[in-house]
């Protein structure tokens, strides 16, 4: 075969496309991972306040109410659907609802959540149940609830506490959405889902990473060298390497994309957001 072939799949096909692949895979991984890894001063029952950071942070703690109403929902979404529920199937513009309240972690210190209307995500379970006699998908968030929270966590000025004058005024910790994104609520199940779907793009992202080091460091070093000039005028790398190559790549794209779609531990429903004047 010849040249610009060869080109073509050693630094397309096996370079770029395989390249690609396990970026997608390292991605993937970090993605899930920043899910699933509760910060370490919302771990430890022992960790100081002072341990407490500023930044994007998941959190697992008890939530408390601030107000009056503590056996009401502080954060509530239902999203009507007609007919059967089943993958794919439209759904109807959700209604969310949502208030301030505390969330103790297990230290016991406390920080306080204040949602932001648009910016609220529940990545927990939607249980089908009926309002005024039509279903619905409803998710709710409770006092008393042990919940993963992740957001913006930051210093602010707590009005409620007194300081010790107008140049110490007391403050709190509170945790919002991030400038860029939701803030997203999940529950214990889907903190483990992410965990484990962390641990399996890594594993392929190591694969996927043995195989591009496999093709490019055995099977086309000569082709190499010899595009660099290190073994005279460059040539190309034969039709038994390049449909091993070919055979090899679309391999394992394949398999990646196809279990990744088969152990997804999520359905994908279309929601219709209401459209925000």
């Amino acid at each position: 075969m010849g040249f610009i072939a060869s080109l073509l799949i050693v630094y397309g096909v096996a370079g770029v496309a395989l390249g690609g692949a396990v970026a997608v895979a390292i991605g993937l991984c970090l993605h899930h991972r920043r899910r699933s890894r509760v910060a370490a001063y919302a771990r430890s029952p022992s960790a100081s306040p002072a341990a407490m950071r500023e930044g994007f942070a998941l959190l697992r703690g008890e939530v408390a109410a601030d107000d009056a109403a503590p056996d009401d929902a502080v954060i509530a979404v239902e999203i009507p659907y007609c007919g059967e529920a089943s993958p794919g199937a439209a759904l109807g513009p959700w209604q969310t609802r949502a208030r301030a309240f505390s969330l103790r972690l297990a230290s016991g210190a406390a920080v306080r959540v204040v949602p932001a209307s648009g910016k609220l995500s529940l990545d927990t379970t939607f249980v089908p149940t009926s309002r005024g006699g039509m279903p619905v998908y409803v998710s709710e968030v409770r006092p008393g609830d042990a919940i993963y929270i992740a957001g913006a966590v930051r210093r602010e000025l707590d009005p409620s506490a007194a300081g010790k004058g107008y140049r110490d005024a007391a403050q709190a910790w509170v945790l919002r959405a991030p400038a860029q994104g939701n803030l997203c609520v999940s529950s214990e199940t889907v903190i483990a889902h992410h965990a484990r779907r962390a641990r399996f793009h890594r594993a392929w992202a190591l694969a996927l990473g043995g195989a591009l080091a496999a093709l490019h460091l055995v099977l086309f070093r000569p082709f190499h060298a010899s595009v660099f000039g290190a073994l005279g005028p460059a040539g190309d790398i034969g039709v038994g390497p390049a449909a091993l190559a070919l055979f090899l790549v679309g391999a394992a794209a394949l398999a990646y994309r196809t279990l990744a779609e088969q152990t997804s531990p999520w359905t994908e429903l279309r929601v219709e957001r209401p459209r925000t004047a």
